[in-house]
């Protein structure tokens, strides 16, 4: 890749082409397919990136850190309008392709610091809807734990054997151990097709069964022929959880234990929620996104399939584990037994800011906790931003244990994004809170729905395969409590510590727990 010509004071150059980089005061509909917007971008290269660089100079959140980090957004387009416009005299013998558009967008948007942003142009020339690029994932690609943070996935197994089934194992003083739920499709498709006794096994076994007999009846060879067709069917590797579905329903008059509908909302919403009791009487919650609001309080479940039979026990089950974490903090702490507690955000990709209640904020008195400051974009120049006002979250609402002495620990690694962030630069307000693992992914700034464009001047540009442009980023830019923005940068973990592949693989150990309870139990 050609080195980046964003940097302030890179360019030196007379241009020969001179191009108009239009502003305007007036706030266009980008939120939506309109062609006063986008028409320009139909057929044209060139267009398409008049387009997104109008679109960014009036929507996006972090012109001033930008320019602190030396880009020139101006001399930006002027870099870059022409290459763009030089794809549009391409004859059809030497047609774009989509691989040379997204080296070309990578280039010239490579070196904006919003951990969110993606953007997408229309392939006219290929037909395909949306060349995507995401700056922060080339960013963070050269991270070193990037593809632990993408694969990991927590087992503490070496602390506490877990349940799959979701129920929660009481110890002798009928203090709850462990508990396991996971509402994600591929967990749940793969726990029927694998869970011995049950599911896909059971179905194995009827037909060994029926096999056997010397004169099966006319109702068992038809049962047979049944279970072998559905036990190739679910043999099929690209089997979908939409073709899943249809198969629980037409085969439902086989009863075959487990073989239950997934509701599609699972899909979005999937979460895995893991709690432990470790050793010293310090309470653990992992949770792989923050969708926890989806499921615990009675309202948050009502945008979720209401047909789906087995709503009630997806729900029941995170409630339970969510529960579980919950009440030990409570009952340890009103009896001046807690040790700690810890709260691991590795490889979580955040989600909804409703969730902070039920994480950090559930360990916090009652009526919000600030975690930095917010602003918002308020007007169509390009630094038309409103004063840094506190970011205030919600906390838990009801009367409850906080934990003011005993060590909070978050655990966090470069998988950990936007509401994770948030958590995390909350926790560092904290006097008895650390941050272990690595630093974050840099994905801090806010988002909201397009309904919020015409209140803030900024939020998403187009749809993504609809519209010739589409960009993702931020309504919102989030600061530290001391007004630093740390947007691509990440926050930085208080103890920094490497996950042991290696030892995770051959023991099973974690490196980055370990330290988190030596840090717990030690206080260093």
């Amino acid at each position: 890749m050609k080195k980046n010509i964003l940097a302030l004071g890179a360019i030196a150059m007379a241009l020969t082409v001179t191009s108009c980089r239009e502003s305007s005061d007036t706030l266009l509909p980008y939120d939506h397919n309109d062609y006063l917007s986008f028409g320009e971008g139909q057929s044209s290269f060139g267009g398409k990136y008049k387009i997104a660089w109008k679109a960014l100079n009036q929507y996006y959140a972090l012109w001033d850190y930008e320019m602190q980090n030396g880009l020139d957004w101006d001399a930006a387009y002027d870099t870059y309008y022409p290459q763009f416009a030089a794809l549009d005299k391409r004859t059809e013998d030497n047609p774009v392709t989509d691989k040379e558009l997204k080296a070309l967008m990578d280039e010239a948007f490579g070196g904006l610091h919003d951990g969110h942003l993606t953007i997408g142009f229309s392939n006219h020339i290929t037909g395909t809807k949306s060349v995507v690029v995401s700056p922060s994932t080339n960013r963070n690609l050269d991270r070193e734990d990037f593809d632990i943070s993408n694969k990991y996935k927590p087992n503490i197994s070496k602390y506490y054997t877990l349940p799959a089934n979701g129920e929660i194992e009481l110890d002798e003083q009928g203090q709850p151990q462990t508990a396991f739920y996971s509402t994600e499709i591929g967990f749940l498709m793969d726990m029927f097709m694998n869970t011995k006794g049950m599911g896909y096994m059971w179905i194995c076994d009827q037909i060994d069964k029926i096999s056997e007999l010397t004169l099966p009846t006319a109702e068992q060879i038809e049962k047979l022929n049944a279970l072998k067709e559905l036990k190739a069917k679910l043999s099929d590797e690209d089997l979908s959880y939409t073709d899943y579905n249809e198969l629980a329903i037409r085969y439902a008059y086989l009863n075959v234990p487990g073989f239950d509908m997934i509701n599609s909302g699972f899909e979005d919403d999937g979460l895995t929620v893991r709690y432990a009791l470790l050793k010293g009487n310090i309470p653990y919650l992992h949770f792989s996104q923050f969708s926890l609001s989806t499921y615990i309080p009675d309202y948050g479940a009502a945008g979720l399939n209401q047909n789906d039979p087995n709503l009630d026990k997806h729900i029941e089950g995170i409630r339970n584990v969510w529960q579980a974490w919950f009440d030990a903090i409570q009952e340890l702490g009103k009896a001046g037994k807690l040790g700690g507690v810890i709260i691991d955000l590795r490889g979580n990709i955040g989600g909804s800011t409703g969730d902070f209640p039920y994480a950090l904020g559930a360990l916090r008195p009652s009526g919000g906790m600030t975690v930095g400051k917010e602003r918002f974009k308020r007007g169509t120049g390009r630094l038309d931003y409103s004063i840094p006002m506190p970011a205030v979250m919600d906390t838990y609402y009801d009367e409850h244990y906080v934990v003011d002495d005993e060590p909070i620990v978050l655990l966090t690694n470069c998988g950990s994004i936007s509401m994770s962030e948030i958590t995390s630069l909350g926790a560092k307000t904290l006097k008895n809170a650390k941050l272990i693992g690595k630093r974050t992914s840099g994905g801090i700034c806010g988002l909201t729905g397009n309904e919020k464009n015409t209140l803030n001047y900024s939020g998403q540009v187009g749809e993504a395969g609809k519209t010739p442009v589409s960009c993702y980023c931020p309504t919102l830019a989030l600061l530290t409590v001391d007004d630093k923005i740390l947007e691509g940068v990440g926050v930085t973990p208080d103890i920094e510590v490497n996950f042991d592949v290696m030892q995770y693989e051959t023991t099973g150990k974690d490196s980055q727990l370990d330290r988190a309870l030596q840090y717990i139990r030690n206080g260093q």
